[in-house]
């Protein structure tokens, strides 16, 4: 008979948290690089007709293909960790997804045959035909929609499982969906705030068209950044009623019990984006279409946003009013994005500052919100199937998995 090995214990920090730690690592490379994969194509549509959106493509591809080393990297290492420290939940979600999982990896290895030309023969392929170029950098970008579709399937699944039906069947689970364009408006969210953060810093030194380039790229990121941070809300609210409706005792957990902290960070953090974009247009409007009234009330809303997380129906009336004044003030502040200005008043070190501050913020936020989902299934790794005193308990050799097996 085969003896029975003990399970693995991580020293010091348990298991969970050091998988947690890696997987945040992983989005948060992750997340930025398909933001900015989504954004090149148009950008490079667009540049067509203004040239500088050209290098922002161009740009913005680069940024992907350097932080893919990086972010397969550590996504290795959390794929192992998760095998060696969690062999039950990892047995489970490969038997049940094995297809799924399949398609995800050809759709990724097939992303590399558009992406990497499309960067690297950027030049060359432009000079020859730029709708084929165009057409590598959408095809890269939907390749690399399948691949997180998918993942967000097994992900979400993990909350919500579904067990009947074939493996497609388990992945469309209830909070699939709502999770794929709450993620996918999440990248966009950080793309646009880090690519301005980004702007403001190399705008302290940049000279002549550099400085040009950096004022547009700073004001498109900005603007990028609030106004799907204004659509957020509305995937958010579609979210946690997926949630709510297919894991009640879930929601619950997450609105009124232990881990109630961390949906109040999450709200002071997304009150935070809000409120600083109101101060950087006041800060950056000469002409009086951004009063400080703007601000004042934006913070108030804020305020009882934060104050009111623990009563979703009232948070969601401040939430909302929140984001028609932001809606407003921006409509009102339109000019300034077309407005050609002097770097230097962008230079300033309150411009600056602020424009790195809603980087950090934003992604925190992003961060923030990943630990939201993975807490919110405590304690369990799969809701209702498998918990971590399963995982402590036994090992995989001892226990079958639960449920149909394709």
């Amino acid at each position: 008979m085969m003896p029975t090995l003990p399970a693995i214990e991580f020293p010091l920090i348990g298991n969970s948290l050091v998988v947690g730690l890696f997987a945040l690592l992983h989005i948060l490379l992750a997340g930025l690089g398909v933001g900015f994969l989504m954004l090149a194509p148009p950008a490079e549509w667009a540049g067509e007709r203004r040239p500088w959106l050209l290098d922002a493509a161009r740009s913005m591809t680069r940024f992907t293909i350097v932080t893919y080393t990086a972010s397969l990297v550590l996504a290795v290492l959390m794929v192992q960790l998760l095998i060696g420290l969690f062999p039950l939940t990892n047995a489970y979600l490969f038997n049940r997804f094995r297809y799924p999982i399949y398609v995800a990896m050809i759709a990724f290895l097939v992303q590399l045959f558009a992406l990497y030309p499309y960067y690297h023969y950027w030049d060359p392929l432009r000079a020859r035909s730029p709708r084929l170029h165009r057409m590598l950098g959408v095809l890269a970008a939907l390749l690399m929609l399948i691949w997180v579709a998918v993942l967000d399937g097994i992900g979400s699944s993990m909350l919500t499982p579904v067990s009947a039906g074939d493996a497609w069947s388990r992945l469309a689970n209830p909070t699939w969906v709502p999770l794929i364009a709450h993620r996918f408006l999440g990248n966009l969210v950080m793309a646009g705030y880090v690519l301005a953060g980004y702007s403001a810093w190399r705008l302290a030194a940049a000279q002549g068209d550099d400085a040009e380039y950096y004022v547009r790229l700073l004001k498109m990121g900005l603007l990028i950044g609030f106004i799907v941070l204004m659509i957020q809300p509305l995937s958010g609210l579609f979210y946690a009623q997926a949630i709510s409706a297919s894991a009640p005792e879930a929601y619950r957990q997450l609105i009124q019990g232990a881990y109630q902290p961390w949906i109040y960070a999450q709200f002071v953090l997304i009150g935070a984006l809000f409120l600083g974009s109101h101060l950087w247009l006041h800060t950056v409007v000469s002409t009086g279409m951004a009063k400080w009234w703007s601000v004042v009330a934006a913070g108030s809303f804020v305020l009882a946003m934060v104050l009111s997380v623990g009563y979703p129906d009232l948070r969601r009336v401040w939430t909302f009013a929140l984001v028609t004044l932001s809606a407003v003030v921006l409509y009102r502040a339109r000019g300034l994005f077309r407005d050609v200005s002097s770097p230097d008043r962008y230079r300033r070190p309150l411009i600056r500052h602020l424009s790195a501050a809603l980087a950090v913020v934003a992604v925190l936020t992003y961060l923030t919100m990943g630990v939201i989902r993975e807490t919110a299934r405590r304690p369990d790794t799969i809701r209702h199937v498998i918990s971590i005193p399963d995982e402590a308990r036994q090992s995989i050799m001892d226990r079958p998995l639960s449920g149909p097996q394709p």
